[in-house]
Formats: structure tokens, C-alpha cells, sequence
């Protein structure tokens, strides 16, 4: 493992010890969220961009709060970002150093959904905001000074699922044309009974097996559900109307082997893939710029890549 890697796990591990696997949910949901906001701890002093605007785009029963970050004046190409946490912690406030570094990087316009979180807003909520974040943000393109002939969807951890569900929706329903996705190190498959190497060889490295069973627990509605492919994108017959991706796993990461066992079935579905893994990296690095040089490297191959498109 990299040893910067090592140093923040030891950080994290200081800072607050695991969540009590016995506390019932609302106690053990309150760890888990405060855990997953630590980690901004590790991003850095946040950097300026040009504009930090908000829209609000309304849903049934309220309003989607979308934050843009704009790095410089003009017409942009769109990323729309889905931030990690397991679809039940994380926000765009704990993604802010990344999402800033992730605009300038890149020179595009990031755009990050506020979406719900479950367990009070279970499973396809999540989704659905994500839908509602790009066709909204779409309609009010000349207003907004978008650039809709390059639109990519990212995301990382289950953002990155809900990235790539997005994009098959889209490709599936006439939604917005998109150029490309960009998975960082994301979940897969959620199947109760899913068996990757990666899933005990690198337990407890920032996810640790019970967590992470217990978060999709919260995430989805039933058992059933662990099995729809939307949630378990591994499972999906037809990814060919997919568009291009940017996959990033973790060496050191118990999600690497089902995101890279996804990447072969976009290869074999005929998606072109480019995948980087991080040799001795750990899950959630995208949030750690502060502290490990690795978070760099990443931003300067997303916006290469993002340059291609």
C-alpha cells in the first residue's frame, strides 16, 4: 500500500473508530455519516474557481439544489458529478475541495446534484435526482452557458453506479446525448452473496464487509433489488448503447475487482474502456488531494481524457 495511503488510514482510525456494528440503525447511520464526512479532513485547502452558482430543479414534492463550478467565463462542456457515500452519507459539501479541483482541472463545468439519501429516500430516489439534475440542467443550457454537444456523467463509489445507470436511462429513454462516463472506483454489484477476491484481500480499507452490507441494506427498498441492474450494474444484459469510459479502480480497494469485472463487460459489449488503476491506492482518493499525490495524477488523466472527448 502506498504509504500515504497508510498514513490516512491510520488518520481515519484516530479519528473515529468504527462504527458499533450492535448500535441500531439511526446511531450506527450517524457514525457511518460522520466517518464519510472526515474525509474532506484529506482534500486540502479548497481552491478558488471563477463562479459558484445553485439551481433548484423541481421534482415531485420539492426542489433538486444542483451546485455549479464554473473555472472560467464562456460557453463549457458539461460534467455532471455524483458524489460517493453509499447512497446514504456524503454530500456536495463534503466533495467541495474535490469538485473545485475537479473544474479547474479539467476546464469543464462541474455540476454536483444535492441528491436524496436514502434510508429516507430509498432506492431508485437517487437515480431519478441524477435524471432530473441532467435533463434540467440540459433545458436551461443557453441560460446556464452550456456547451450540450460534450456532456459527460461521472461519479465515484455509488456515485459512480448511479453514473453509469444514469447513462444507460438516458441512453434508453432519448435523454441528453453524452460523450462519455467516468467511473471512479465504483460499486457494481450489490448481490448479498457477491464474491471478489478484492472484497476480503482489502477488507476494512476504508469499507469493511459489514459496512458495506449494512449501507445497501439502507440503500434499497428490499432484498429484491440488490439484483436490478440499475443497482447492480454488473448485472445488465445490454451495455453496447453505453458511451465511452474512463474507469479508475484501487489497487487497495475491496470494490476493484467487481469495477474492473464491469470495465470487461463494457469491453465485450463493445464500449470503448480506459481504465487506470492506481497501484496502492485506497477507495475515496479522490477526496484526498490534500494528503496523496495520487489524487493529482487522477485529476490530470480525467481531464486528458476528458480533453479526447
Amino acid at each position: 500500500m502506498d504509504p500515504q495511503a497508510r498514513a490516512i488510514l491510520d488518520t481515519i482510525t484516530t479519528l473515529a473508530p468504527d462504527a458499533a456494528p450492535t448500535a441500531d440503525d439511526a446511531r450506527w447511520l450517524a457514525d457511518f455519516r460522520y466517518q464519510t464526512l472526515l474525509l474532506k479532513t484529506f482534500s486540502g485547502d479548497p481552491e478558488p474557481v471563477e463562479a459558484i452558482t445553485h439551481i433548484l430543479l423541481p421534482y415531485e414534492g420539492g426542489a433538486l439544489v444542483v451546485r455549479l463550478y464554473r473555472p472560467k467565463p464562456g460557453p463549457l462542456p458539461l460534467l455532471l458529478h455524483i458524489h460517493g457515500g453509499g447512497a446514504v452519507a456524503g454530500s456536495i459539501d463534503g466533495h467541495d475541495p474535490a469538485l473545485r479541483a475537479l473544474a479547474n482541472r479539467t476546464g469543464w463545468l462541474v455540476a454536483a446534484p444535492a441528491y436524496r439519501l436514502a434510508p429516507k429516500h430509498r432506492f431508485p430516489a437517487q437515480l431519478d435526482d441524477s435524471w432530473t439534475a441532467l435533463t434540467g440542467l440540459v433545458e436551461q443550457a443557453h441560460a446556464l452557458d452550456l456547451d450540450t454537444s460534450r456532456i459527460v456523467v461521472s461519479g465515484d463509489s455509488i456515485g459512480g453506479t448511479l453514473a453509469t445507470a444514469l447513462a444507460a436511462r438516458t441512453a434508453a429513454e432519448g435523454g441528453p446525448a453524452l460523450r462519455g462516463q467516468i467511473l471512479l472506483y465504483p460499486n457494481t454489484d450489490l448481490r448479498r452473496d457477491a464474491d471478489y477476491p478484492s472484497r476480503k484481500s482489502e477488507d476494512g480499507n476504508i469499507i469493511d464487509a459489514a459496512a458495506l452490507e449494512r449501507q445497501i441494506d439502507l440503500y434499497l427498498a428490499s432484498p429484491e433489488a440488490r439484483s436490478d441492474p440499475r443497482a447492480s450494474p454488473i448485472l445488465a444484459q445490454d451495455l453496447a448503447a453505453l458511451p465511452p469510459t474512463l474507469l479508475v479502480t484501487c489497487d487497495n480497494d475491496p470494490l476493484r475487482d467487481e469495477g474492473e469485472a464491469y470495465g470487461r463487460n463494457l469491453r465485450e459489449a463493445g464500449v470503448p474502456v480506459d481504465h487506470a488503476r492506481f497501484d496502492g491506492m485506497i477507495h475515496a482518493f479522490l477526496q484526498m488531494g490534500g494528503r496523496v499525490d495520487a489524487t493529482s495524477q487522477a485529476l490530470d488523466r480525467i481531464a486528458a481524457w476528458l480533453n479526447a472527448r
